[in-house]
């Protein structure tokens, strides 16, 4: 019977090599499936790892070599529904380039963050895909280019000029959201959610400003709630809008996360026919929404599988260079803003 016993020794190369009666070194060739060996000895290596229940510790065996196949990817919280289709595209890019991906969640906090750098760096990881907690230190980063480990910063980077960085401009996709609802008539509009601390919320809101300007409405008509970037966070700061300025016409969600609150703070004060709502993201199920979600699509899935090339390119040689790559955006207008059905805008209220 294979399969170790809880508690027994655990089983060692070298087990399997004295059971198939090879050497140890032939015993890790074929374990590896590396080097020229006979597919008869193969074929006795293999029988006596199941019969030992041998098990290859690709993490130890890395340690002892020049670079392993493994990406560290930090993210700040594997929650968020834009960061969760990031992931699913890093990962099928990252297979397709011959990677595999240690996942870790940093939920935004430095100090956990550090731990985490560490221990990826100590896991001897060919290079780090990292969404920064926020207001980290550059310093704290700095041991990445001592060990000389590539570093893509994700949808934000850490100090002035990162190496390697994709994000989406959240200036001009705050400047487009804002622009849209204020054709649409608007003149009292919102910004819920993200953290007060959070760079897209502050880009966003130069972004509104901008277009609050060119409409010529005055600023104290920009209203902004921060909220944690979840549905939770959406429906508290959508209460606290009705309650405070029942006369608000639209609504910027920081994310389509903070939306899906936002509705149903709408919804249950009988707003949701009449409030415009933009948002950011796109994720997979916007459109399900009801009504259906206007928002700032930025092709997560995508977003993740040009993360994966640019640290691929880094990592065999084909780019040296810094490189930072700004993921295009488009609006695309379904319901929520008052377009009509087939995306054309509606008269002006």
């Amino acid at each position: 019977m294979s399969g170790q016993i809880p508690g027994a020794r655990r089983v060692t190369l070298i087990d399997v090599a004295q059971r198939a009666d090879v050497s140890r070194a032939t015993a890790s060739l074929v374990v590896r499936g590396a080097g020229r060996v006979s597919q008869a000895t193969r074929d006795r290596v293999q029988q006596a790892m199941d019969e030992l229940g041998y098990v290859y510790n690709r993490g130890a065996a890395s340690l002892r070599g020049p670079r392993s196949n493994v990406i560290g990817v930090l993210v700040t919280t594997v929650t968020n529904p834009f960061f969760a289709e990031v992931i699913v595209g890093l990962e099928e890019r990252l297979t397709e380039l011959g990677y595999v991906s240690l996942l870790a969640d940093t939920l935004n906090d430095r100090d956990r963050q550090a731990e985490l750098v560490t221990f990826v760096q100590e896991s001897n990881v060919a290079g780090v895909v990292l969404v920064p907690a926020f207001d980290t230190d550059p310093r704290s980063l700095d041991s990445f280019a001592v060990q000389q480990i590539p570093l893509l910063f994700l949808t934000r980077s850490v100090g002035d000029a990162p190496d390697l960085c994709i994000r989406t401009d959240d200036i001009a996709d705050g400047d487009v959201a804002a622009d849209h609802l204020f054709r649409h008539g608007c003149r009292t509009v919102a910004y819920l959610g993200g953290p007060v601390d959070a760079p897209a919320q502050h880009d966003h809101l130069i972004g509104l400003r901008a277009a609050a300007e060119r409409h010529g409405v005055a600023p104290e008509r920009l209203l902004t709630i921060p909220a944690p970037t979840t549905a939770r966070g959406g429906l508290e700061a959508g209460r606290r809008l009705l309650a405070t300025e029942p006369g608000c016409d639209g609504i910027i969600c920081h994310s389509d996360d903070v939306a899906l609150g936002v509705y149903r703070a709408l919804h249950d004060a009988g707003r949701a026919a009449d409030m415009r709502v933009v948002s950011f993201d796109d994720i997979d199920h916007a459109e399900l929404f009801e009504p259906p979600l206007t928002t700032i699509r930025r092709s997560p899935l995508e977003f993740g599988r040009r993360a994966a090339q640019m640290l691929g390119d880094r990592l065999d040689g084909r780019s040296t260079a810094p490189a930072t790559a700004i993921v295009p955006s488009e609006l695309v207008t379904r319901r929520s803003c008052g377009c009509a059905p087939g995306g054309e805008l509606a008269e002006a209220v």
